[in-house]
């Protein structure tokens, strides 16, 4: 086994990869994996989860452990049925939907505790200093490629952004390009938020890059996740900096979170913002009113289940909202 699973960005890889396994973020979108997942959950589940425990059960001997969290309802029930229909041993992390550091700390030393144990191996300090500094510089890494992405003009697309933070969550290091070709685009500028990109999103990023530039965003698998900064190499350290990343929508009161978004969109100069959301993601579903009152820029909703039966809808809405964009500005976008 060489793999250690896990479901959320506020689960520190750090103490993961203590353990001398890979982290590997459960990430997968891809309409076989979903229908084989659909063996276990209902048809209407979420589409990513679907598609994770359709990956998790072709290769349930790679993983040692799951790491799951209470990001959203259907993200715990898969834990759920991974403990019933696998020998993968699994372990909730109750991320606190609250501002509330006291229970954060609490779980995370719940975490080592619970991995010391099952991997009879002391996760000490000179293994966290040494994690710490690993992770820190491979996200610094990360970080000065996606300035490509988000100068203007833009000089890296995010379809290739996507292809290269891949290696980050699955823990491959040695698949994140030392390069970056240079891909200067003129094309109108948006910001991307809403539901997770999954690992087999490249398609749906071409897709919209065809017509405008993603010049940043907000999606776990893309760039969430690399803006973590740990600059005190311990677990007391790995807690600050985790329980202060860009803010998850999901967290009560959620102001934080468009506050920071919209602090990127100004940062990113984008004309316009593409929500994507998963068939039956409802808590991304539910808040898109929300980001249209707080949130400064025409807002294109695209909803799909990672079938891309659709494809000729999406392409459509993408023509009419670069239409909006340019009314909106005299005709340029």
């Amino acid at each position: 086994m060489e793999l250690i699973g896990y479901t959320c960005s506020y689960i520190p890889l750090e103490i993961l990869s203590a353990t001398g396994l890979k982290p590997y973020r459960l990430l997968h979108g891809e309409i076989s994996l979903s229908q084989k997942g659909e063996t276990q959950v209902r048809i209407d589940a979420c589409p990513l989860i679907k598609s994770n425990l359709g990956f998790l059960l072709e290769n349930k001997n790679r993983f040692a452990c799951i790491i799951g969290a209470t990001g959203c309802d259907m993200s715990r029930r898969m834990v759920e049925v991974v403990k019933t229909f696998t020998d993968i041993p699994v372990y909730i992390f109750n991320n606190p939907r609250t501002d509330n550091f006291e229970i954060y700390s609490n779980e995370v030393d719940g975490l080592v505790n619970e991995l010391e144990q099952f991997f009879h191996r002391r996760l000490d300090k000179s293994i966290i200093e040494k994690e710490c500094e690993k992770w820190e510089k491979i996200r610094q890494h990360l970080i000065s490629i996606d300035a490509h992405r988000r100068t203007h003009p833009s000089a890296l697309s995010t379809t290739t952004f996507h292809k290269i933070v891949k290696g980050y969550h699955q823990g491959k290091f040695e698949e994140i390009a030392k390069g970056v070709p240079e891909e200067i685009s003129y094309k109108p500028r948006i910001y991307l938020l809403g539901s997770p990109i999954s690992y087999e999103s490249g398609p749906l990023l071409e897709l919209i890059e065809q017509r405008l530039r993603i010049c940043g965003d907000f999606n776990c698998g893309l760039s969430r996740g690399i803006y973590i900064r740990v600059t005190e190499k311990s677990v007391t350290g790995l807690k600050k900096a985790y329980f202060n990343q860009p803010p998850c929508i999901f967290k009560r009161p959620n102001k934080r979170y468009y506050e920071w978004v919209e602090k990127d969109i100004k940062a990113t100069k984008s004309t316009g913002i593409i929500a994507f959301v998963l068939d039956y993601c409802d808590n991304f579903d539910f808040e898109i009113p929300q980001m249209e009152r707080c949130l400064p820029l025409p807002i294109l909703r695209l909803k799909s289940d990672f079938s891309f039966q659709n494809i000729s809808q999406i392409k459509i809405r993408i023509d009419a909202f670069i239409d909006v964009l340019a009314s909106l500005r005299g005709g340029v976008v």
